[in-house]
């Protein structure tokens, strides 16, 4: 029984090692629709035909990039942490960015040796962020994308140096083909191992 659940989990990494996403290159038409979306992982491709993978703000990966898309100009905050509600109290998760123009104020708190920046908005909204999980920047440079690889944002790519948007999608083709090549390989190591006597039951 115990090979039948080592078999399993290795089939299973090697779904998970393979991965079932691929890139697409955004029409205009997305693109003026709003895409792609704060949350999703991109690559932009360049007029020098350069490329650049950029990942949505504070992924929990090592050595990757950093990207912030920027249409209108003004104060921006970026940040993941936590969402007070003023009038009702209720506090949630938060992740996402909210402009400038919208923050009434803000304050430095230490708590257990820790750092927190508050911000509260002209919504009656609580905005917490533990430092370094959160940027706090005005995009002078002009519009475009602004990219980083730690907590700062350092590089601006304006939008006519780009040539295509790509956005990563789950490619449902390959993933059909991997769960059929899984559950083959899954059925003929059952079948192998049960000719050789290799179950223990």
């Amino acid at each position: 029984m115990k090979n039948k659940i080592l078999i399993s989990l290795l089939v299973v990494s090697f779904f998970n090692y393979i991965g079932c996403y691929s890139y697409y290159t955004l029409t205009e038409e997305e693109i003026n629709a709003g895409r792609p979306y704060p949350e999703e992982s991109i690559r932009l491709i360049l007029s020098d035909e350069s490329e650049i993978e950029c990942y949505p703000p504070f992924v929990n990966e090592n050595d990757i990039t950093f990207y912030v898309k920027v249409d209108t100009l003004g104060r921006m905050l970026v940040g993941e942490g936590d969402i007070t509600d003023e009038q009702t109290k209720k506090k949630s998760s938060f992740k996402g960015m909210i402009r400038g123009d919208l923050i009434d104020s803000s304050q430095t708190f230490i708590v257990d040796s820790d750092e927190y920046s508050v911000y509260w908005t002209k919504e009656n909204k609580r905005l917490s962020f533990k430092q370094g999980e959160f940027i706090d920047f005005n995009p002078q440079e002009g519009l475009g994308y602004y990219v980083w690889e730690s907590q700062r944002v350092n590089k601006k790519i304006s939008f006519d140096e780009i040539k295509e948007i790509q956005e990563s999608r789950i490619n449902w083709y390959i993933t059909g083909l991997i769960i059929v090549i899984s559950a083959a390989l899954y059925i003929w190591m059952l079948v192998k191992f049960d000719d050789s006597g290799g179950w223990e039951y």
